[in-house]
């Protein structure tokens, strides 16, 4: 009997989005412009752990990206034997670029008339026409102002859309040898990182985050079709996963007593540091989604499932909830602290921060993530499962 396909769900995808939305809000939350409090000892010293979750955030985003991407393309061409770039791309951009627009339309003409306590940023902004050609990214991007990341928080979009505008051909092309294609984007990262290795705005490009691309991309590959190492990593026991993550927490807390110690060139460990970020994270995507050993799920975790839902919206709109929360403790004190800097400022950030995305989520967003199901694969098909999947293939 025919049966009407449905497209793959991850359940712990979302509360996974959260949690890395989670570092990176932080990282921008807590920020003081008091120069007494930026020299303060607790509060360099958060704001080092913050700015390192921020950097490990950015690379699951972008593992997550790779991942479900790719996972998109196998499925349809599981059901089409092909894949349709023009459906790929409805599917994709129909949400994101109605929120581009929005943030830009905040960048440029609403949020600078608002009178606020936020120093105005040095330098001229960059014209609007860089953010529509997605070209930003080449500039350096100055961070810690609320002002300037309203048009700059858009850097991740940026590398998000020009992965997306060259991936279903780079997968066409690479049929049946998309290992190679992975391995080489590998290989383009190191030397990439070898050639410009002071480039200010590089870590900015959408080839520094080729790792995170490759191996989430991978996950897919050897996930969909069952690879060998799809079995080997099912297998993991509690214990072998909980020490990963446990050796995986120490180096984040120890990584620069760890780079000391190797004594490697700067620019060197920070090749070895992303590759083996990369393929850690890739391991926690996986084990979240598809072993039944883990020791705890992401999705259990309820009040992060709906959030991560909307984890775009909070990230367009992350700026103007700091911008609203320097107002409010503007308006209830004239002194700032560090409680109010690494605390106060950041909750009441990230309150109004979900009350705008999940407005904007009901009242527009949902219009087009309906228009966006219409390029779902949704054809019927007979088979019993995706045991043909490898030798499509092959």
């Amino acid at each position: 009997m025919k049966r009407l396909i449905k497209k793959s769900s991850f359940d712990n995808v979302n509360a996974l989005r959260f949690i890395a939305f989670l570092a990176i809000f932080f990282a921008h939350a807590a920020i003081s412009f008091d120069p007494q409090i930026r020299v303060a000892a607790l509060f360099s010293d958060v704001n080092k752990l913050l700015s390192t979750l921020n950097s490990v955030a950015y690379s699951l985003i972008f593992v997550l990206t790779g991942f479900l991407n790719t996972w998109s393309i196998f499925e349809e061409r599981f059901i089409y034997k092909k894949m349709n770039v023009l459906r790929f791309y409805m599917r994709r951009f129909i949400v994101v670029i109605p929120l581009i627009a929005i943030a830009l339309l905040l960048a440029f003409w609403l949020m600078p008339k608002v009178n606020s306590p936020i120093p105005k940023p040095n330098g001229e902004e960059l014209p609007l026409w860089r953010y529509l050609t997605f070209s930003s990214h080449f500039n350096s991007i100055e961070s810690g102002n609320p002002y300037r990341e309203l048009s700059n928080n858009l850097w991740s979009t940026e590398a998000y859309i020009l992965f997306l505008l060259f991936w279903p051909f780079l997968m066409r092309s690479f049929r049946r040898r998309e290992t190679t294609l992975f391995a080489t984007m590998f290989a383009v990262y190191i030397v990439f990182q070898l050639l410009i290795p002071e480039y200010p705005s590089k870590s900015f490009f959408v080839l520094n985050f080729f790792p995170e691309l490759a191996t989430g991309s991978y996950l897919a590959y050897i996930s969909f079709f069952k690879y060998p190492n799809y079995d080997k990593l099912k297998e993991h026991t509690r214990r072998t996963i909980g020490f990963t993550y446990l050796g995986f927490i120490l180096f984040i807390l120890f990584k620069n007593r760890i780079s000391n110690q190797l004594a490697l060139p700067e620019h060197v460990f920070q090749i070895v540091e992303k590759i083996a970020i990369s393929l850690t994270l890739g391991y926690f995507i996986f084990e979240q989604n598809f072993n039944s050993n883990s020791i705890l799920k992401a999705a259990k975790m309820k009040f992060m499932n709906f959030p991560g839902k909307i984890v775009l919206s909070l990230y367009v709109y992350m700026p103007v909830g700091i911008i609203l929360s320097f107002l409010a403790i503007s308006f209830m004190t004239d002194i700032e602290t560090e409680a109010a800097a690494l605390v106060y400022r950041p909750l009441i950030a990230l309150t109004a921060t979900i009350i705008i995305a999940s407005l904007s989520h009901e009242y527009l967003e949902k219009k087009f993530v309906r228009l966006r199901k219409i390029y779902n694969p949704t054809r019927e098909y007979n088979p019993s499962g995706l045991q043909d999947a490898k030798a499509q293939n092959t």
